[in-house]
């Protein structure tokens, strides 16, 4: 997607900062002095290893956490404040996040399709029948097999895959603005990630949605975002277009995660360089 040097960013991130406290004086910087900005519409990715900061920013955008310091704007409005419980609802029809793990996510107690309803009433306020009706309809977008009857079933019923589409459906069917996907399939063989992501990026681009995608894989990212940002110690030590970070990596780190690329967009890294 090519954006027009006019457009007004849907997401601001604005020298953030994630401190916590974890015991007496310790204070861990889990993010520090981060901006990235975020186009409606536009693929965006988020790269690093484990402890880099990145899971912590998108938890921060979407005020699971209440930022330290800086400014995140969304549509305009500056969200980094306290937000009133009623605030914090409405915002959370504007986003979404898509969690790694969706055993963690998905209440095993309920059957997927009640899940999927439950979140389109509170979200989009459709009656039951309405929702019900979306709630299948998204299922079999992000191709569940026999969605009428899949939605009848409980997680443990659904393959790791399957569960995985459910929180896709979710997410989807929320109509978000943004949708942050952190590790949405690391846990999955390549096979499977590939169609899961396919399929995700057909949903949100013809549905408009503009994607935050949090990685480790920087393949991965280069593959299905238009812009990266590398992340290390919680800082940022590279960005750009995603192609060029491939082909001319500045920072040693960088240039040691495309050396690595393990992901099923390794080829394509192969190709760019040749």
């Amino acid at each position: 997607m090519k954006i027009d040097e006019n457009t007004t960013p849907l997401l601001t991130v604005d020298h953030l900062k994630q401190y916590f406290k974890v015991s007496g004086s310790f204070t861990v910087k889990a993010v520090e002095d981060v901006s990235f900005k975020i186009y409606p519409g536009e693929t965006y990715g988020l790269v690093g290893e484990s402890g880099s900061g990145k899971s912590t920013i998108g938890r921060s955008i979407i005020r699971l956490y209440d930022p330290t310091a800086g400014e995140i704007q969304f549509n305009g409005l500056d969200i980094s404040g306290k937000m009133s419980k009623s605030d914090s609802q409405t915002l959370r029809t504007q986003m979404q996040m898509i969690f790694q793990d969706p055993m963690t996510c998905l209440n095993p107690t309920k059957p997927v399709g009640k899940q999927i309803v439950e979140a389109i009433q509170h979200h989009r306020h459709l009656s039951k029948a309405e929702a019900k009706a979306e709630a299948i309809k998204y299922l079999s977008l992000v191709n569940i097999p026999n969605p009428e009857e899949r939605a009848k079933q409980y997680p443990h019923e659904f393959s790791g895959g399957m569960r995985q589409r459910a929180l896709i459906a979710i997410g989807l069917a929320c109509r978000p603005e943004l949708l942050i996907a952190d590790e949405p399939t690391s846990a999955l063989d390549v096979t499977v990630q590939k169609k899961i992501l396919d399929h995700l990026h057909m949903l949100t681009d013809s549905l408009g949605t503009a994607v935050l995608f949090i990685t480790h894989d920087l393949g991965l990212a280069a593959e299905r975002a238009q812009h990266i940002v590398v992340m290390y110690k919680g800082q940022v030590v590279e960005s750009g277009p995603s192609l060029e970070v491939l082909q001319h990596p500045q920072h040693p780190y960088t240039k040691r995660l495309v050396a690595a690329a393990p992901s099923l967009a390794s080829q394509r890294i192969i190709s760019v360089k040749e």
